[in-house]
């Protein structure tokens, strides 16, 4: 253990003591010694207290541990001391941390000295909003009014002129018991606390005397974390999360920046992206079903064979779909499991007419009948693998269906394990220039990353311009480059809008109204917008789909309505309709009656999806406030 001089030590406290003198303490400290009056006063305060044989020992050095714990007993009569004192004994605290800690004592002003320049926020908000398991109009649907606070906690500390670091904490709580966003948007579990965001940001820029609160600094900086991530002035397409590392070149909020990010986007709807990444189980099932059906017309075609039949051998050669694993073994696993069927109904049959059942069984195991029965199951077999082969709605179900795990991939190079990370790997671009008060142009690139690459690839491009201090316009274009099987298509989305006025939470009475119209084609938005009533049109999903009379549980809309069309014989070229996506109006109103509160109210209306199927209009109220 290192150990210092004594005499260095009191040196050092002799600059901290203004006791009252006391007797002599030590035998061997002497009136005439130099440090006869700080070694009494420090013993008669209880500081010192020497060695059993009643010595002090001066010229013996001392462990670190002993200096401590005489930085210790200092510390206790922190209030009698002068600002010179408190400020040497601030020294000594913070050399000596490592053996106070041990010595299981809090050692407040480095506690004070790592959060005085910590801030605190904390957010309020309650909200009431419809949402709907089925949001058509036409359709036998039900929702939820749900009600629900949402608290953060939000920390933000200056660590020095040029490293901050963010924190956020959040929970949500239901009023009603009712799941706040349900299946149409990201939801969250019920009074549990969860680290939402929680990034650090390294600044070499110009160091500066103001910073956003959320970014800190607004130039030259690199940020690593899970961090907030918004894509054009609206935020429609994405406004949420993004764990990951970025760096930008330039102000965030002046002149032009440069942003580039790569991670994981955070804010996605599993619910609603999830059969896109993961697949869909048990649709094979589904699809046997329907092949099922679709086989009784070529059956009661047959010679000789009844409704009751047909209907019989129908759901034989729908279990015989379901349990074939490979395509190549479909022909022969219909024809072995039809002629066992057969088999057994020629038996019934001849029992019926009066034959007893041993002779009726040997007669049908002879070769004539065997041949007669081998001859119907593989015409059965044959017709129906050319017309499973050449059907437009069972090859669009089987183009994209694994038949070693009955899984349906609608994303046929897609294959997602259920089970990992579901946040979905983006690399993100922008360019942002902003003339403040004046207008602000955005350019920005986004790709998908990793097994999940084919799903997107978009580029996209937002403006908004101040025409005069109350009034601004403002618009956006996203384009997605990857051509998605859905509706074979390259989709896009973009928005426009206005808004009069401009709300500011620090300005009490200030306002805005906006109206914005919102044309999202399906795979242009995957969860995380900006509203939640746009999430409730651009991410639909039903709670529970039904397919061929099969319970498939949630279902994103765009998915359950493309395969509802392809099951349906009085839906002609399913593959020509538009299915999914949304179009909308939105309105929305926001007003800061105090310093520190806003309410917001938004009213979604005349929406429709991409076929034009109209949608509920749905409302959503809030109030926020802020304090510290």
């Amino acid at each position: 253990m290192k150990r210092l001089p004594f005499g260095a030590a009191l040196a050092a406290l002799m600059l901290t003591t203004s006791f009252v003198m006391a007797d002599n303490a030590f035998s061997d400290v002497t009136p005439d010694d130099w440090s006869y009056q700080a070694v009494s006063q420090l013993a008669d305060e209880g500081v010192i207290d020497g060695y059993p044989d009643g010595t002090f020992k001066g010229n013996k050095n001392i462990t670190r541990y002993e200096m401590g714990q005489i930085v210790a007993r200092l510390m206790a009569k922190e209030d009698t001391l002068t600002s010179d004192q408190k400020a040497t004994l601030d020294k000594l605290s913070s050399d000596y941390a490592g053996e106070l800690d041990n010595l299981g004592v809090r050692v407040d002003k480095l506690e004070n000295q790592v959060f005085k320049d910590t801030t605190f926020i904390y957010d309020f908000r309650a909200s009431a909003m419809p949402s709907y398991d089925n949001i058509f109009k036409a359709s036998d649907h039900d929702h939820d009014d749900s009600m629900g606070f949402r608290f953060r906690v939000n920390s933000y500390t200056k660590m020095t002129p040029r490293v901050w670091l963010y924190g956020q904490l959040e929970t949500h709580m239901s009023m009603n018991g009712k799941s706040f966003t349900g299946v149409n948007a990201t939801d969250e579990d019920d009074s549990e606390f969860k680290l939402n965001r929680f990034f650090t940001t390294y600044h070499w820029g110009e160091v500066k005397d103001h910073y956003f609160f959320d970014k800190g600094p607004t130039d030259d900086n690199i940020v690593i974390g899970r961090f907030p991530m918004r894509m054009g002035v609206t935020g429609y397409t994405y406004d949420g999360e993004f764990t990951g590392i970025g760096v930008q070149f330039g102000d965030y909020f002046k002149g032009g920046a440069l942003r580039i990010a790569t991670g994981r986007a955070n804010n996605i709807n599993y619910d609603y992206t999830g059969p896109m990444m993961h697949g869909v189980a048990g649709m094979k099932a589904a699809a046997s079903q329907l092949a099922g059906a679709m086989a009784k017309s070529q059956l009661m075609a047959l010679p000789g064979m009844s409704d009751t039949q047909a209907d019989a051998l129908s759901k034989v050669i729908s279990n015989s779909i379901n349990r074939t694993t490979n395509i190549n073994d479909l022909s022969g696993n219909i024809k072995n499991d039809v002629s066992h069927a057969l088999t057994a109904s020629t038996i019934q049959q001849m029992m019926a007419s009066g034959i007893p059942q041993d002779v009726a069984t040997t007669t049908v195991a002879g070769a004539a009948y065997q041949a007669k029965i081998n001859a119907t199951a593989s015409t059965i077999s044959s017709n129906l693998v050319d017309k499973f082969n050449h059907n437009d709605r069972l090859q669009a179900l089987s183009s994209g269906l694994d038949w070693s795990n009955g899984v349906y991939y609608p994303m046929s190079d897609v294959h997602m394990p259920w089970g990992s990370d579901e946040d979905v790997p983006v690399t993100f671009i922008s360019y942002k220039y902003v003339a403040p008060k004046q207008y602000e142009i955005h350019l920005y690139g986004a790709k998908v990353n990793g097994s999940v690459d084919p799903i997107a690839k978009a580029w996209g491009g937002a403006l908004s311009y101040n025409i005069n201090d109350h009034l601004s316009i403002h618009g956006e274009y996203l384009k997605n480059m990857r051509r998605l099987p859905l509706n074979n298509e390259r989709p896009h989305s973009f928005n426009f809008g206005v808004t009069f006025g401009d709300v500011d939470m620090l300005k009490p009475h200030s306002y805005a109204f906006t109206l914005d119209h919102i044309y999202s084609q399906a795979g242009t938005y995957f969860g995380g917008s900006s509203s939640d009533v746009a999430d409730q049109y651009m991410g639909h999903v039903y709670k529970h789909w039904k397919f061929n009379g099969i319970d498939m549980g949630k279902m994103p809309a765009y998915l359950a309505d493309k395969m509802n069309a392809v099951a349906d014989p009085n839906v002609t070229d399913p593959d020509k309709h538009n299915y999914g996506g949304a179009k909308f109006n939105l309105a929305r109103f926001e007003y800061v009656p105090m310093k520190g509160l806003k309410l917001k109210a938004e009213y979604g209306f005349k929406a429709e999806d991409m076929g034009d199927r109209k949608m509920e209009n749905v409302w959503y109220v809030e109030a926020q406030a802020f304090f510290m």
